[in-house]
């Protein structure tokens, strides 16, 4: 009772003077932290609470009162002892604790119930000593203040009492508020996460039987994935004859077009199925209330097993590989990129095309993921930046066909025009034929642009950077010359070498290089007898060949020290030095004074019973959400179907 008393203001309403609970309990922590300079802080922010709304909660105006005459005793009493300020100033103290230990018990005869009992007995219910219900009767009846060291007891005690009272019970009501939140908005993306993943796997599943030569739904080998399919249908057909606000609110292009696409397709081809399925993911797409949408729209992607598919998947888009270009080794098999386009131009549309370059980057970083993985989101991003630098290309030669066409006063309609431009650019620029083509109304991504964003990628540069940056050094603003994109290439290289296994044409194995010696052959191996002397000749140039102390002798010729750290070899010191230890850092208390000693507003931690009953990492950070074992669902298996059916 006390403590829901002491959350709400002095007349009863709930006030929130914090911007953010992790200002609350940083405050909490300060005031409790038993660090002068930290409860300074911690005052000075229960003083802005105050500017903000004058009525604060109980708790918080008995914890600012306390804090007041703590502090200005904190202040006092060194000048007083020391006589810098007159005796008179201890009587000032005794009237303010006086009045901040009486407007507590003030506060707290009004909780709950206890408005018809004494303040003892209401003293007695909260767990505060009586005694100090008699300094609140000595200070207003009494022809003298109690002592100061008394009033200082009082007030350390009351100042516990709110920790477990106010702090601590309310820390414990936000903490179990922010676990349910959490839950349910964990349930919530959990929900959406499966939504959208569904819907990928069931588009992937049609798309590969398309590719497999499969026409009608009907023809598909797999019963669950034709209901699956009839289902869709008939949900689709059920929204475009609802004319609801909502549903014409939602409208575009791929809804118009599975309006037309439905009327026309008596018999239900899987081309109609899949048109539904991009419906579908963007109407997802479209929905403003799903938390996280970029990053679960980018890991179902990532997850999906023919986005970045292992060896046996990406046989699939590989079997009608025939024509070789100068791209085939920085771009993925034409097949796939194709395989994929409506879902990319999606991406585009929805303004997700940015996050998803941005997640493959951080992908490519990530050493904990498979090469094979970082490699083919490598591929994805040069893919994608080509297809920019084509549609860059594209808009310079649009300008100069509106110019020509401007002079000789033709007119054509916007999809002559358009595909007049990509027959033009691809007489241009041949070796762009393999990669999408954006429509000609599309503009590039910013970040591919911006030589900031760029410059980051170089001075972070690894094994896979060299599969993609091309294309981007041809996008960036301010154009930079050829000669410098040669350098910036030359650089990129020297840092990272790549060794391929000729017997294995899909194996790719790194190696980093540091200087330009690590370039040359090794002359002189390591490790044979012949060589010995050879080798010290050719590495006398390191050293002087003399030894200045007798703890440090030469290493032996297999000594690989490419392996050593960069720096003085042991014997090239002049002097013997060795390393200092590291110096113990001694944690220095802010409370030096002996126990019984009183210092105001300094509380013994032990008497803090219900500190550690609370998980700060809980409060201020969110659940660690527990790995779950992925079920096996219906899409999966229909998807595995499908792989299966393409294969063979």
């Amino acid at each position: 009772m006390a403590s829901m008393a002491l959350s709400m203001g002095q007349e009863g309403v709930k006030q929130v003077p914090w911007f953010s609970l992790a200002e609350w309990f940083q405050v909490y922590k300060q005031i409790y932290s038993n660090d002068i300079d930290e409860q300074m802080k911690g005052y000075e922010t229960l003083l802005v609470w105050k500017a903000r709304i004058p009525k604060l909660p109980i708790g918080i105006d008995c914890t600012l009162s306390i804090m007041q005459v703590c502090i200005r005793d904190r202040e006092w009493t060194p000048k007083i002892n020391s006589g810098e300020l007159p005796l008179s100033y201890e009587n000032d103290l005794c009237l303010m604790y006086s009045t901040t230990i009486m407007r507590l018990l003030n506060y707290i005869s009004n909780v709950g119930h206890t408005k018809q009992t004494s303040l003892f007995q209401i003293a007695q219910q909260l767990n505060i000593p009586k005694w100090i219900v008699n300094l609140r009767h000595d200070t207003a009846h009494s022809h003298e203040l109690p002592s100061i060291g008394v009033l200082k007891i009082a007030v350390n005690i009351l100042l516990t009492w709110l920790h477990e009272e106010y702090w601590v019970a309310e820390a414990k009501k936000i903490e179990k508020c922010l676990i349910t939140e959490e839950s349910m908005k964990e349930v919530q993306e959990t929900e959406e996460v499966q939504d959208f993943s569904d819907l990928i796997e069931l588009w992937t599943s049609v798309s590969l039987y398309i590719h497999a030569g499969y026409h009608l739904v009907s023809g598909v080998p797999d019963s669950q994935l034709k209901e699956t399919l009839q289902d869709l249908r008939s949900y689709a057909i059920s929204l475009l004859e609802k004319n609801s606000e909502d549903v014409e609110s939602d409208k575009d292009n791929y809804v118009e077009a599975v309006s037309d696409d439905i009327k026309k397709d008596k018999k239900y081809t899987l081309e109609t199925a899949r048109i539904v399925l991009l419906s579908e993911i963007s109407r997802y797409l479209n929905k403003k209330i799903i938390p996280n949408k970029k990053d679960i729209v980018c890991n179902t992607l990532f997850n999906s097993e023919a986005f970045l598919p292992n060896k046996d998947v990406l046989s699939i888009f590989t079997q009608n590989e025939s024509s070789e270009s100068k791209l085939e080794k920085d771009v993925l098999p034409l097949d796939m990129v194709n395989f994929w386009k409506d879902i990319i131009f999606l991406l585009y549309e929805k303004d997700l095309m940015e996050t998803l370059i941005v997640k493959l980057l951080e992908l490519i970083d990530n050493e904990e993921v498979k090469k094979e993985k970082r490699l083919l989101a490598s591929l994805w991003l040069s893919s994608i930046s080509y297809s920019f630098l084509k549609l860059d290309n594209a808009h310079i030669i649009s300008r100069l066909l509106e110019y020509q066409l401007e002079r000789t006063r033709k007119n054509l309609s916007p999809k002559v025009f358009e595909l007049k431009v990509k027959e033009e650019t691809d007489r241009i620029y041949p070796h762009l034929k393999c990669v999408l083509w954006f429509n000609i109304s599309d503009t590039v991504l910013p970040c591919l642009t911006d030589i900031k964003f760029i410059s980051k990628l170089i001075s972070n540069v690894n094994e896979f950077s060299v599969k993609f940056i091309v294309p981007m050094l041809e996008l960036i603003s301010p154009k930079i010359d050829k000669e410098s994109k040669q350098l910036l290439l030359n650089l990129m290289n020297v840092y990272v070498i790549a060794i391929v296994d000729k017997n294995d044409k899909n194996s790719y194995e790194y190696e980093k290089t540091f200087t330009l010696k690590d370039l040359q052959p090794d002359e002189y191996p390591l490790g044979t007898e012949n060589n010995q002397n050879e080798l010290e000749n050719k590495t006398s140039f390191l050293v002087d060949q003399k030894i200045r102390n007798n703890y440090w002798n030469f290493a032996v010729t297999t000594c690989n020290w490419r392996e050593c750290p960069i720096g003085l070899l042991p014997w090239q010191n002049d002097t013997l030095e060795f390393i200092k230890p590291f110096n113990m850092v001694v944690q220095k208390y802010d409370i030096s004074v002996l126990e019984s000693e009183i210092v105001p507003g300094i509380i013994d931690k032990k008497d803090l019973k219900m500190q550690s009953q609370i998980n700060w990492d809980n409060v201020l950070r969110k659940k660690k959400r527990l790995k779950r074992k992925r079920e096996r669902r219906s899409t999966d298996v229909i998807m595995n179907k499908a792989l299966e059916a393409v294969k063979k």
